[in-house]
């Protein structure tokens, strides 16, 4: 979904190479960020998101496992809407400074299931749904990325499948899990870094202000 380039960016989020050849970058020039959280967090190696004043929540995109049927049109509606409901919780940010559309000083985020296989429920079967969960920001007029977090999760426990292979319960919880690790890896790993470098534009840094704000509570 709009300039997403999923196989190449999932191969990079989960399958870092172990070379011992530093710093690791994924297909677009992000940097890996070491990180204690499972998932992988890469960013742009000079430009920074606390530069930034405002977060645009403008993609939630679901991408199939090969050979995967895709789901009926409302039922991904219904995905998109438990994706978007659940960032709007569990990034306060997001929520915080949100704004509606591309500017100079906003960062457009994106929020996406790649790889989403869903597994058709048989008696017996302990083959659970899963998808790669994408979290990223963007400068909204560039479309350049800055910040990419990729983690495997699974989406439904066997017992609580529905023909589908996905509840939309069990679904808000692993968003839930994944995006709690996204906020404490962004916030812990990525060091505060406003440069001032967007200010002629207007921009003030306010996403830099409250990454400071949440670093200094967090100890």
């Amino acid at each position: 979904m709009q300039h997403f380039r999923v196989p190449l960016v999932v191969a990079a989020l989960l399958a870092i190479g172990c070379a011992p050849a530093q710093p690791k970058r994924d297909p677009s020039g992000l940097v890996l960020v070491e990180s204690w959280k499972q998932g992988n967090l890469f960013s742009h190696p000079s430009l920074s998101i606390d530069d930034y004043d405002d977060i645009w929540l403008a993609a939630i995109g679901i991408q199939y496992a090969e050979g995967q049927k895709p789901l009926a049109e409302p039922d991904e509606q219904s995905v998109r809407k438990v994706v978007y409901d659940t960032v709007l919780e569990k990034v306060p940010i997001a929520a915080q400074l949100g704004v509606r559309q591309a500017g100079p000083c906003t960062l457009k985020m994106g929020v996406h299931l790649a790889a989403l296989a869903l597994p058709r429920p048989f008696k017996g079967s302990q083959n659970r749904a899963s998808a790669v969960v994408v979290f990223e920001l963007r400068d909204s007029q560039a479309d350049e990325p800055l910040v990419r977090y990729g983690q495997r999760r699974e989406l439904a426990r066997a017992a609580r499948r529905t023909e589908g292979g996905l509840d939309l319960e069990q679904l808000a919880e692993a968003l839930h899990a994944a995006l709690d690790d996204v906020n404490t890896a962004i916030r812990d790993a990525m060091p505060v870094n406003a440069t001032g470098a967007r200010a002629a534009q207007g921009c003030k840094g306010a996403i830099g202000d409250v990454r400071g704000q949440a670093k200094s509570g967090a100890r």
